[in-house]
């Protein structure tokens, strides 16, 4: 034999069973599939560290947004207090308290109209009194940027007098439409930045950097000293309302891409399995040589035991014939070209015809008038196509007697899967199809009962038509009126999200000027003024309140609520909000206890988020408490962190739980309301536990109190929506 077809050209199939040919085939296919998972592992541990250094982003910028709304409430209040009475004489005592209200402040300063610093809070290591700020050439240019804009400004990179580097919050001071100098708070970018970073010092994976664009040069002024020219490509813009920002979260170390082994592993997979085809392969050829010359010793030896097994063969016919003497069905065999050699008694009972009259072609003479062509025919194509045979047919015999008969043949083949005849039986069906006449009669009976049933349903069939054009013409205006519907619940959502930022600016200025008041920094007041300037400030406090629970139910109905993960110490989160609602309880009467299992709880969560939730159910339960005493169960099970809230107060029917936590929904409504609140409380909760990965339930009974249990998982953090 060789590789050549008779026209003589090469056989393709042939080439490729070669061994070398087929390992090396092996060998690409495999590379090709290893090296794409490799490939795609890849990409998933790059697109993962680039989540990592995002979150970490958000987070910075919202917390320099939030420094600047500090500064520029800072600042205005300091103006205000300026403006309206002078340098005030206890200025020591104001900027502490300025200080107290932001950890980002480090210094507050006053300059006068002429640029000289007149007023420094704290003067240790601020020796910078007597300093002219409008000739100095580091901050000349911020500072008459400022009096030009006539508004709030923050000035940096700047070099500070005490040391470090800083950005400078100004706000200019006129009287009389005449500027008379600044009020000012500095803040380290040190301090800053010891906050930011919320790992571990040991642990941190990070390094840092703030700048801000010159918008005359371009050229970025940085505010640390981290080299990161060589990390363009990690440059943040920070949007801004006083310039161009730019913040850097570059990786400490890059750890190498495990899909690197990966793709070694690969290549190693697919070379060895390259080595076992090709080695099974030649010896699968090897052993194919061999099993024909075994084969070749076989042939003969088959020779010899045929001719030892052919008187065998002739006694089996011999007893074949008798056991189908006595079968309780009728048999048949015949040769290969469709003769019938031999019938048995039961074949001749159901055909009345003789054992002589049924050989060769003769038994067709035995079949129906009605079945014959087909029968003929389906058996033809049988033993054409060497197929087996399978029917259903009448014998009709002598006497005029019908037989329904089921008949089946089966082709027979020597060793060399050559066919040499069939052998077939027939069995009795006529009790069975006599039951198959009853049944179509009883079907076409019941198809004419069907058939008045039909004639009845039709009458009504134009009502019904009618029906349903009405429905669809309804469905249309329904869905109609729900477009109508989803748009004015997101045009509602986008007007609260807009109104509350716009709300939130003017209310703190309002709480601010009103507890300068009530402090007489601006002049002495009565009792009455007292009075109301603490109802109008408790009342800004209240709205203030309402407004954040506003913006955040409005981020949470719009997909826009952010939220950030980083460690932190929960028991010390639960202490200062413990601490912060301590003289609430006191003054209702109310005592708070704790139940702490672990001394040490880290918790891989937002920290700002957990803190509002745990303010917005404790508030809930001192409001709802008259007596007694309010318990904070805190326990870790299977690294899941389970904190229970348990009042004695007024409790909460079982109808009523399901509404509990829906928006703008409270329990006790109208005029008869006891209790304060927006209904937005519980809602916000629930809606912040499940985006930080967490559940809540309530466990409560009317008139006996509440339990509110929520869980965390401790280190894990769910997929973004």
């Amino acid at each position: 034999m060789t590789s050549k077809t008779i026209s003589g050209k090469s056989n393709p199939s042939l080439f490729f069973k070669k061994p070398l040919v087929l390992g090396c085939f092996v060998f690409l296919t495999l590379l090709f599939a290893t090296q794409y998972v490799a490939y795609q592992e890849y990409v998933i541990n790059n697109n993962e560290q680039k989540r990592e250094i995002n979150n970490q982003a958000n987070l910075i910028k919202e917390k320099l947004q939030s420094l600047v709304m500090y500064s520029y409430s800072a600042t205005k209040l300091l103006e205000y207090i300026v403006e309206r009475n002078g340098v005030p004489e206890d200025f020591d005592k104001i900027a502490a308290e300025l200080l107290g209200r932001s950890k980002y402040f480090d210094v507050v300063e006053l300059v006068d109209g002429k640029g000289f610093i007149t007023h420094v809070y704290p003067l240790k290591n601020n020796e910078v009194i007597g300093f002219n700020i409008l000739t100095s050439p580091e901050a000349r240019s911020g500072s008459i940027a400022t009096i030009k804009r006539r508004d709030f400004f923050i000035a940096g990179p700047v070099n500070l007098k005490q040391g470090g580097v800083g950005m400078v919050s100004r706000q200019p001071i006129f009287l009389d439409d005449k500027f008379v100098g600044f009020s000012a708070v500095v803040t380290k970018i040190s301090t800053i930045f010891s906050d930011l970073v919320t790992e571990n010092s040991e642990e941190n994976r990070f390094v840092y950097q703030l700048s801000r664009v010159n918008p005359e040069t371009g050229k970025e002024d940085f505010f640390l000293e981290n080299d990161i020219s060589n990390h363009k490509e990690y440059a943040i813009p920070v949007e801004m309302s006083i310039g161009e920002w730019k913040l850097y979260v570059v990786p400490l170390k890059k750890t190498m891409n495990t899909a690197i082994w990966s793709s070694l592993v690969g290549v190693l997979i697919a070379f060895f399995s390259s080595w076992v085809v090709w080695f099974f392969a030649g010896r699968s050829a090897r052993l194919n040589d061999l099993i024909s010359l075994k084969l070749s010793e076989q042939e003969k030896q088959l020779k010899l035991v045929y001719e030892i097994t052919s008187e065998k063969v002739k006694k089996s016919e011999a007893l074949f014939r008798s056991l189908a003497s006595n079968a309780q069905v009728a048999i048949f065999s015949t040769d290969n070209e469709g003769m019938v050699s031999y019938v048995n008694d039961e074949w001749m009972k159901y055909s009345g015809m003789t054992f002589k009259e049924a050989m060769g072609s003769g038994w067709v003479n035995a079949i129906h008038p009605e079945d014959k062509d087909r029968v003929m025919h389906e058996w033809q194509q049988a033993v054409l196509y060497g197929n087996d045979f399978n029917t259903e047919l009448k014998f009709l015999d002598k006497k005029g007697n019908t037989t329904w008969l089921i008949v089946k043949g089966t082709k027979l083949v020597d060793a060399q899967k050559n066919i040499y005849g069939y052998i077939g039986t027939a069995s009795d069906i006529t009790e069975r199809i006599h039951h198959e006449k009853e049944l179509l009669n009883y079907k076409n009976n019941l198809e004419k009962l069907v058939g008045l049933r039909t004639e009845e349903l039709n009458d009504s069939k134009e009502a019904l038509l009618n029906l349903l054009e009405d429905i669809n013409l309804q469905s249309a205006e329904l869905e109609k009126e729900k477009v109508k519907a989803q748009s004015a619940d997101l045009m509602k959502s986008a007007f609260l999200a807009t109104m509350s930022h716009e709300l939130r600016t003017p209310m703190n200025s309002i709480i601010g000027f009103t507890g300068i008041l009530l402090k007489e920094l601006a002049g002495p007041l009565n009792e009455e003024q007292k009075k109301q300037l603490s109802m109008v400030k408790d009342s800004g406090s209240h709205l203030l309140g309402l407004i954040n629970d506003v913006l955040d139910i409005s981020k949470i109905e719009a997909g826009k609520l952010r939220v950030s993960f980083y460690p932190f110490n929960y028991l010390t989160t639960l202490e200062k909000t413990i601490d912060f609602l301590m003289p609430q309880a006191s003054k209702r009467g109310l005592q708070l206890h704790t139940e702490i299992s672990n001394l040490d709880i880290t918790l891989v969560s937002d920290e700002r988020r957990i803190e509002q939730i745990l303010l917005n159910l404790l508030s809930n339960a001192i409001k709802f408490s008259e007596k007694g005493i309010i318990i904070i169960k805190v326990n870790v099970k299977d690294n899941v962190l389970i904190t229970q809230i348990i009042d004695q107060g007024i409790g909460i029917s079982k109808k009523d739980i399901n509404k509990l936590f829906m928006p703008f929904i409270q329990l006790e409504g109208g005029l008869s309301r006891k209790h304060e609140g927006t209904g937005l409380g519980l809602a916000i909760s629930k809606n912040l536990i499940e985006k930080l990965g967490g559940t809540i339930q309530v466990e409560s009974e009317l008139g006996k109190g509440s339990n509110f249990i929520f869980k965390f998982p401790l280190t894990s953090i769910p997929t973004k929506n």
